[in-house]
C-alpha cells in the first residue's frame, strides 16, 4: 500500500507553510489592511497570496452550501497552526517568500464554527454554489479554478519539487493538471462579494476551489480557496449510538445504488472527540531536512520515515492500521480496514475510556477511488450505566435522564406551583440560553425545581437529530416530570436568546430562527417570535405543548442569496509568460510588510486536514498483508 496520502499531505503543508502563514496579533484588522502575506516566485509568473480577515462579511472567505447536512464531514476543531522559520525559502525551482520579520514565530487558530470545520460531501448530479466574501475595495474579473485533485496529478507536482523542475508555472501546471481542471470566468459584485455561484454537478473526484484575479502585469494574485469531495455513491453506516466500556464497536456499512459494493475495500476510524484537534508545529530552517512538522506533539517526519524519496512506497494494510494508530495515539481512538467487499467491522474499543467519539468511515474502489465518506457519532460509557447492547430502546429515553457527559451547564429556579395558577421561573444567571418560562399549571406540585441542562450535542433522549443549523441543543427539567404531559399545563411559553455572533459568522436568515422540540420521536417546529434585542444577543419566544428536548435551530443565508452583477462562463485557464515581481492595479497594495494579518490562508490548513483524513480511512493501492 502507498504511503501517498499522508506523505502528500506532509509535503505539501511544508511547501506551502512559508506562504500561507499570518500573524499572531489576535486583534481584529480592518477590511483596508487586507494585503498579500506572502507571494511564490516562479520563473514565469508571481503568485500573490491575499490575506484574510476575521470579519465574516469582508475577510476573504469562501463557503459552500450544503446539499445534505449528514453527509458533512466534521473537521477537528481547533485548527492551530504555528510557524518558526525564515521568511523565504526555495525549493525545486520555486522561491516562496513571507511577508514578515525574519525571527518573528506566528500562530494561528482557524475559524470553529460549523460552516469552516465541515467538510461538503457531494453526490453526482447535486449542484455545487459557491459564495464569496471579500473585502469590500476588491473589484473586477476573476476566475474560479476547480482541480481535480487526483493521486496522479499530485506526485507529478512532487517529482518536479524533488527534480528542481517546478519552477515554470506553465509547464507545471499543464504537465500535471491538463484535463483535471475547469475555470469559471465572473465579476465581482459592488461589495467585493461573489454570491450563489452555481458550478453546476461534477464528476467523483476530491476537488480544490481557488479564486485569483490576474493583474496588469501578469502576475497572479490568489484570493482565497477551499476543499469538498464528491463521491461516487451515498455511504450509510449503522452502528449504536453507544457502547459500555469493556465492549468493542461493531458497525455495518453499505453503498447505496451501487453495483461494486463487493469490490470495495472498507475502513472505519473511530477517534475521541476531546482528540480530534490539528495543533501543528512547523519548525523550518530554511531546507527540507531541516523542517519538521509536528501534529498534536508527533513529529511526522520522524514518526513515519518520511522523506521526499518513499512518497510512492508501499505499506501492508497491518503496516497502514499501526502507523495511523500512532497518529490517532494510544486510548484516543482506534482503526479497522476490511478486507475486499467486507462490510462488517469490528473496531477495538475495549480500552478506550468513556466519553464521546466520532466514528469516520469510508469506502474504496481499485477503478474508482474513493466512492463513499460518511461519519455519525458514538458514545462509550461507563460499566453499570447501560444496559448494554442489543436493545432496541434508548435507555436515556426510557429513563427520562440525560448523561452527564453531554451536559455543558446548568441552571436551577425554585418555585412553589400550586393548581390553576400561572407559573414563572426566570434564570437570573443567564448561564444558559434560556432566559425564563411561563406556563399554566393545572397541577400542584408544590417546591419545584426547573433545571436547563445545556448540550454539548442533540440530546440522547432523540433518536435523530433536528433539521437545520443548531445554535444550542437543550433540556428542561421541571421537578418530577409532572410538566412532560401537555394535560397538565397550557399555554407555556420559553423565553431563549441568540448569539450576534453567532448570527453574523454562520450567515444566519434571523427570520429563519426557530425552536424546536422533540416529541413522538419526531422534532416538531414550535412558532417562535422575535421580542426585542441588545448589542449582543437577539431574544425570542415560542410556544411549546409540554417540556422534554429542545433545539434551536436556523437557516443560512449562503443558499438564498440571489446573484448579483456576476456573469458566467466556463473555460480552460490562461497562462502567461509575462514574468513579474509587482502586484497589478486590480489588487490592493501591498502596503507595509510588517502589518498584522489575523487568519490562514484556508487551503493549507483545510486541504492538509482533508487530505490527511481521506489518506488514512481509505489509502490507494492496497498491498498484501
Amino acid at each position: 500500500m502507498k504511503k501517498n496520502l499522508l506523505t502528500i499531505a506532509i509535503t505539501i503543508f511544508i511547501l506551502t507553510s512559508a506562504t500561507a502563514l499570518a500573524d499572531n496579533n489576535e486583534k481584529d484588522i480592518s477590511p483596508k489592511d487586507i494585503s498579500p502575506i506572502g507571494s511564490i516566485n516562479f520563473t514565469d509568473r508571481v503568485v500573490y497570496i491575499l490575506d484574510h480577515t476575521s470579519d465574516p462579511d469582508e475577510g476573504n472567505w469562501i463557503t459552500i452550501g450544503y446539499p445534505d447536512e449528514e453527509r458533512g464531514i466534521q473537521l477537528p476543531r481547533p485548527i492551530k497552526i504555528t510557524y518558526r522559520g525564515p521568511k523565504s525559502i526555495e525549493y525545486g525551482g520555486v522561491s516562496g517568500t513571507l511577508n514578515k520579520h525574519e525571527e518573528e514565530s506566528y500562530t494561528i487558530t482557524y475559524p470553529s464554527t460549523s460552516i469552516y470545520c465541515t467538510l461538503p460531501i457531494y453526490l453526482p448530479g447535486e449542484n455545487i454554489n459557491v459564495s464569496f466574501y471579500g473585502d469590500s475595495s476588491l473589484k473586477g474579473d476573476v476566475e474560479i479554478c476547480l482541480f481535480n485533485m487526483t493521486s496522479e496529478s499530485v506526485y507529478g507536482i512532487l517529482d518536479a519539487l524533488k527534480a528542481g523542475d517546478a519552477g515554470n508555472l506553465t509547464s507545471l501546471f499543464h504537465n500535471n493538471m491538463d484535463g483535471n481542471y475547469k475555470k469559471y470566468s465572473t465579476i465581482l459584485g459592488t461589495n467585493g462579494d461573489l454570491l450563489d455561484y452555481n458550478l453546476g454537478p461534477l464528476d467523483a473526484g476530491q476537488y480544490c476551489i481557488v479564486i485569483v484575479q490576474e493583474n496588469e502585469n501578469g502576475s497572479l494574485t490568489t484570493f482565497s480557496a477551499t476543499a469538498f469531495v464528491v463521491t461516487e455513491h451515498k455511504l450509510s453506516v449503522s452502528s449504536p449510538p453507544y457502547i459500555v466500556k469493556g465492549e468493542n464497536l461493531d458497525i455495518n456499512m453499505e453503498l447505496e445504488d451501487s453495483h461494486i459494493e463487493s469490490d470495495c475495500t472498507y475502513g472505519a476510524v473511530l477517534i475521541r472527540e476531546k482528540a480530534y484537534k490539528a495543533n501543528i508545529k512547523i519548525d523550518c530552517d530554511g531546507t527540507r531536512n531541516g523542517t519538521s512538522v509536528i501534529v498534536n506533539e508527533m513529529n511526522l517526519i520522524d514518526e513515519f520515515d518520511l522523506d521526499s524519496s518513499n512518497y510512492r512506497s508501499k505499506l501492508t494494510k497491518n503496516e497502514l492500521q499501526t502507523e495511523i494508530q500512532t497518529l490517532i495515539g494510544e486510548g484516543k481512538g482506534s482503526i479497522a480496514i476490511g478486507g475486499k467487499g467486507q462490510k462488517s467491522l469490528s473496531l477495538t474499543a475495549f480500552d478506550l475510556p468513556p466519553d464521546s467519539y466520532y466514528l469516520f468511515v469510508g469506502a474504496y474502489s481499485p477503478e474508482k477511488g474513493l466512492v463513499g465518506l460518511t461519519q455519525t457519532e458514538v458514545e462509550i460509557k461507563s460499566k453499570g450505566s447501560s444496559g448494554g447492547k442489543g436493545k432496541n430502546k434508548n435507555k436515556y429515553s426510557e429513563n427520562n435522564r440525560e448523561p452527564e457527559i453531554n451536559i455543558r451547564i446548568k441552571e436551577q429556579c425554585k418555585q412553589f406551583v400550586t393548581k390553576n395558577s400561572q407559573i414563572r421561573f426566570e434564570f437570573t444567571k443567564s448561564d444558559t440560553c434560556v432566559n425564563y418560562i411561563n406556563f399554566y399549571s393545572k397541577k400542584t406540585t408544590e417546591t419545584t425545581v426547573t433545571t436547563i441542562e445545556e448540550l454539548k450535542e442533540k440530546s440522547f433522549m432523540a433518536s435523530t437529530k433536528p433539521e437545520g443549523e443548531v445554535y444550542n441543543n437543550f433540556n428542561i427539567k421541571i421537578g418530577d416530570g409532572t410538566f412532560e404531559n401537555p394535560n397538565n399545563l397550557k399555554n407555556a411559553i420559553i423565553g431563549f436568546k441568540v448569539d450576534k455572533t453567532w448570527i453574523t459568522e454562520n450567515r444566519i436568515n434571523v427570520n429563519s430562527i426557530i425552536l424546536q422540540h422533540y416529541s413522538g420521536e419526531i422534532w416538531n417546529p414550535l412558532s417562535t417570535k422575535k421580542v426585542d434585542e441588545d448589542k449582543d444577543y437577539i431574544y425570542f419566544e415560542a410556544s411549546t405543548p409540554n417540556f422534554s428536548p429542545f433545539a434551536i435551530t436556523a437557516r443560512t443565508n449562503i443558499m438564498a442569496i440571489e446573484e448579483t452583477g456576476e456573469t458566467q462562463r466556463s473555460s480552460e485557464l490562461k497562462t502567461s509568460n509575462k514574468p513579474s515581481s509587482d502586484i497589478g492595479s486590480n489588487m490592493i497594495s501591498q502596503g507595509n510588510k510588517n502589518q498584522e494579518v489575523s487568519k490562514i490562508f484556508n487551503f493549507v490548513a483545510g486541504f492538509f486536514i482533508i487530505i490527511i483524513l481521506i489518506g488514512v480511512l481509505i489509502v490507494k493501492k492496497m498491498g498484501s498483508k
